[in-house]
């Protein structure tokens, strides 16, 4: 069961931030009529938050992998991490000169261990917070 339960806290946590992701393309052309369209390079700015949306997603798949592992929360994260840059590097190598910027892919690249490792520092450092109240 425990093993179930590893594979399942790294297969969701990557499924959430990929879908994330993926419905943020939908929105952000919404947003920007004809700037985000499917095939078409979007402009800097769409990138940029296309890049800042899966910044905020990897948090939060980082800090799911870590509360759904069963235990040794690092090697999970360090699993997710791999996965994730074989997943990004893959596109990368293959849109590398499709017009689009070389910033992009890389920034997702750097993007994905450090937003992991932000992400998993939620279950180390604990969820609760003590308030001291009346400390006169």
């Amino acid at each position: 069961m425990k093993v179930l339960r590893s594979v399942a806290s790294i297969v969701v946590s990557y499924a959430v931030v990929f879908v994330l992701v993926l419905i943020s393309d939908p929105i952000l052309n919404r947003l920007f009529p004809g700037q985000a369209a499917p095939g078409k390079i979007p402009p800097t700015l769409v990138l940029e938050i296309s890049t800042a949306i899966f910044a905020v997603a990897s948090i939060l798949g980082g800090w799911l992998c870590v509360r759904l592992a069963p235990a040794n929360t690092s090697l999970h994260l360090l699993i997710l991490f791999i996965l994730g840059e074989i997943a990004g590097a893959i596109p990368a190598f293959i849109n590398w000169n499709n017009g689009w910027p070389h910033w992009y892919p890389i920034s997702w690249l750097l993007a994905w261990p450090i937003c992991l490792w932000i992400g998993g520092l939620g279950r180390r450092t604990g969820t609760r917070t003590a308030v001291a109240v009346g400390a006169d």
